[in-house]
């Protein structure tokens, strides 16, 4: 209910919320703009005209084209469980054990504590495609009901949340006119058999499934939810109910921890478990940061990319943090430094030769290492620029060719060490099983920071100690995989698949012969060494690499994370700086705000630091009606003079002086008034927020909860 219908009935039982839209009296009708820019750098000086929105259109395309590369790899991972649960579900009346000895009601509890939402909704849709040809051995179609833990809070309301989530489906039946003295009640579940039979004579005769799906299961009262499945379970002959559990516990025993005995023979339980935990987040990484066929934008540094994993593996193992994170990444690196404009595409030689992109290509050239031939004036006038912009491409193509280099030396390291391990010898210390040694996450960190060396020395020492069988089954692994790379990439690898080849061929004409054996695994070994020293070297050696690579630039963990008692405080003693506006720049030349320019909140904040441990309210109503009639007066003198006319205006001779307004003894009362209420309205946010506690011995009085706090003034 809206206050803009009338007064609202605060008696009323069936209105529970009271919505009261804010209207600012200057912008009552104006609607806020979509943002197209990102925020401004501490690096202003040397940036384009136009290269916030350049930065943010750039921002845009790279955040897209990860996110729905990523998006690919969470649908390829949950796409299993997913086929599972949905077989399970539609051929839960398929099949069934004879002679039992009651029938059971079908469950499937999917443990999903990593893919989030995504993979129910994947589930669901499936369920309820009407446009799937199903073979009778596979199962039925079905319809899908979706209720969640505020939906069953008694038996007798969530047997009408069961009841109505199909009955009020207006594609599935058409509804009838009821008669109250002759029909069921909305509740009854023998009024959901009633009408499931219509709704099965008006679709042929074609069976199908009910499915209710209970979001975040774990939340249901188990006590009413025995209930409800002992119902469902009398009438399973008639009414072929399913249920399908979403639980965010990674401990699979959960309905046998929580519900009796007596509850559990009345089911049959399937589990599907999705995957979860540090194969999430090692697959997504490898599948985008790290994988051959696809080249990331922005390459993240080891810094974010340790702080992703930290948060990943103690705080949120979920997909939507893994989301968050990335974006938040994408979004600190574009706004940071004017450079990452660069990103796709280079400015023409006509905008970097401009009097106001003087400071950028400034910037740029002193970042580069140029040739002989390149080390010329580039003052914007003549060949300057446009020798600039070709630079600037250069060096674009030699990081793009340095990271896919070292993404594929990468994969020669995880197929060699994957082979080892299948041999039985134990490799490195990382291992892409994540049973073993924790998987490549750690890894993934060692090759951005460059400690692979002894690594790739060790490999080469463990290839040249294989035995002859198991050097050619190595040598002809490494031929697969080069000859699977794709036709860009391995039209590049012509010299690694040639030397391949060549020793595949000297040990098949001497297959007995241990000198040849040896002679084979010492080149291997060579080869090992040099071809992984080669394609591993550091991103930072290249011209211009944090455009395209975000380094050791830390990750701001206090966004995701922060300090509640720290951001409480500051936010109260300094209010104006949490509501800058991004789109006007900053006057960080200001002074600080006086008190009367703070919010009311704020101000009686201000007080409540300079009391003792407990708080007279009447002396801090006092105090805090002070600083509102210092407010007062200069919004007044302030309107005063906004008023005034030009001196133009006023003709010739002195002007008068400005004379005080006098408030009537009406004005005041309503002051007063208007006092009393702000003041209760700030005293209420505090003591919400646990600032004050109230005490029995003095009705007046106010303890403090809070003490020493270093920015008061």
């Amino acid at each position: 209910m809206k206050v803009d219908e009338g007064i609202p009935n605060a008696d009323d039982v069936s209105k529970t919320t009271f919505c009261i839209p804010y209207k600012p009296k200057d912008e009552a009708d104006d609607t806020p703009s979509e943002i197209h820019f990102v925020p401004r750098s501490i690096y202003e000086e040397r940036d384009l005209v136009d290269g916030q929105e350049l930065r943010f259109v750039a921002y845009k395309a790279a955040w897209k084209k990860c996110l729905e590369r990523v998006q690919k790899i969470v649908y390829e991972l949950q796409s299993s469980s997913v086929k599972s649960v949905v077989q399970e579900v539609r051929a839960s009346y398929l099949n069934i054990l004879p002679g039992l000895p009651y029938p059971e009601l079908p469950v499937v509890s999917i443990i999903n504590p990593g893919l989030g939402s995504a993979l129910l909704e994947h589930v669901t849709s499936q369920l309820e495609d009407e446009d799937t040809t199903l073979d009778p051995a596979e199962g039925v179609k079905c319809s899908v009901c979706h209720l969640y833990p505020g939906d069953i809070p008694n038996i007798s309301t969530g047997m009408r949340s069961v009841v109505s989530g199909f009955v009020d489906k207006a594609e599935m039946l058409e509804r009838v006119k009821r008669k109250p003295a002759t029909s069921l009640a909305n509740y009854d579940i023998k009024y959901l058999v009633a009408w499931y039979r219509a709704w099965i004579d008006s679709k042929g005769g074609a069976r199908r499934n009910l499915v209710v799906v209970l979001h975040d299961f774990e939340q249901f009262d188990p006590l009413i939810m025995q209930d409800v499945f002992y119902i469902c379970g009398q009438f399973v002959s008639q009414l072929p109910l399913v249920f399908l559990l979403s639980v965010s516990s990674p401990s699979p025993n959960y309905l046998n921890v929580t519900y009796p005995r007596a509850t559990l023979l009345l089911l049959r339980v399937r589990t599907v478990s999705a995957p979860h935990g540090n194969k999430i987040l090692q697959e997504i990484l490898l599948k985008t940061l790290f994988d051959i066929e696809f080249q990331p934008d922005v390459m993240i540094g080891p810094a974010a990319l340790e702080c992703l994993q930290d948060y990943f593996t103690r705080y949120h193992s979920s997909v939507d943090a893994i989301f968050t994170i990335i974006q938040l990444i994408f979004l600190r690196h574009f706004s940071s430094d004017p450079l990452t404009v660069l990103v796709h595409d280079t400015p023409s030689a006509d905008v970097l030769s401009q009097p106001s992109s003087s400071k950028f290509r400034d910037s740029v050239i002193g970042r580069m290492t140029l040739d002989g031939d390149e080390d010329v004036v580039m003052d914007g006038q003549g060949s300057g620029p446009r020798l600039l912009v070709d630079v600037i491409d250069k060096a674009r193509e030699e990081f793009c060719t340095r990271a896919q280099n070292m993404r594929l030396g990468f994969h020669v390291m995880i197929h060699i060490q994957t082979f080892l391990e299948e041999r039985g010898y134990k490799g490195l210390d990382w291992s892409p099983d994540l049973d073993k040694r924790g998987g490549l996450c750690d890894a993934m960190l060692d090759l951005l920071r460059g400690r692979l060396a002894k690594d790739i020395k060790h490999l080469g020492m463990l290839t040249r100690k294989l035995k002859g069988d198991e050097l050619n089954k190595l040598l002809e692994r490494m031929h697969t995989f080069f000859y699977e790379l794709p036709n860009h990439i391995r039209a590049k690898e012509h010299n690694a698949r040639t030397k391949n080849i060549m020793m595949r061929s000297a040990l098949l004409k001497g297959p007995d012969n241990l000198d040849v054996y040896s002679s084979v695994s010492a080149q291997l070994s060579e080869w090992v060494t040099e071809y992984l020293g080669e394609k591993i070297r550091p991103l930072e050696e290249c011209d211009l690499w944090d455009v395209w690579y975000t380094g050791l630039s830390p990750f701001p963990a206090e966004i995701l994370n922060p300090s509640v008692r720290a951001s409480l405080m500051a936010g109260l003693l300094r209010p104006h700086e949490f509501a800058e506006d991004l789109a006007e720049k900053a006057d960080t030349g200001s002074d600080t705000k006086s008190i009367w320019e703070l919010p009311d909140t704020s101000i009686l904040f201000k007080r409540y630091l300079d009391s003792g441990k407990m708080i007279n309210v009447y002396d801090w109503f006092e105090s805090f009606k002070s600083v509102l009639d210092t407010q007062r007066t200069h919004l007044k003198e302030l309107a005063q003079r906004t008023e005034t006319p030009s001196p133009r205006k006023r003709g010739k001779g002195k002007a008068k002086a400005q004379q005080p307004i006098e408030n009537t003894e009406e004005d005041d009362e309503k002051w007063n008034i208007e006092v009393q209420a702000r003041f209760i309205r700030a005293l209420h946010e505090l003591d919400y927020l646990g600032f004050i506690k109230h005490t029995g011995r003095k009705a007046d009085h106010v303890l403090r909860t809070v003490f020493d706090i270093d920015d008061a003034e």
